[in-house]
């Protein structure tokens, strides 16, 4: 099922903010939503720090390993830090469990402003 994903760019905090609407419930549903990704973040030329705000977003359990597989590739591609915001229950799973095989950040904030707080803390946190 084909979806959409709109990404802005917050400059003044260098963040990409994804809002996710797609419902994978195929394999072929991954080289869209991998496209869609790969089509907006490579063109900015280096990796960034993403919010994902995941409240329309779906996973079906029949393709659950192969979207831990899909989800560390895009995390290790283009993006430094991930933050993910109002996940469904089920994803939350798939999160944790991409994150024990693949080594995939997992985390899930309840607003995209809590996830940036935790952000730029983590940045904070890492500064020299």
């Amino acid at each position: 099922m084909p979806g959409q994903i709109r990404f802005k760019h917050r400059v003044a905090i260098d963040v990409v903010i994804a809002h996710v609407d797609w419902t994978i419930e195929t394999e072929a549903d991954f080289a869209p939503w991998y496209a869609e990704y790969r089509d907006y973040l490579a063109a900015l030329g280096r990796k960034v720090d993403l919010v994902l705000e995941l409240t329309n977003f779906r996973v079906s359990p029949r393709v659950a390993t192969a979207f831990g597989e899909y989800r560390a590739r895009v995390l290790r591609e283009f993006v430094n830090r991930s933050y993910r915001v109002n996940q469904a229950p089920r994803e939350k799973t798939y999160m944790y469990t991409s994150s024990a095989i693949h080594g995939a950040p997992s985390n899930d904030f309840e607003t995209v402003e809590l996830a940036i707080a935790a952000l730029l803390a983590d940045r904070e946190q890492s500064a020299p």
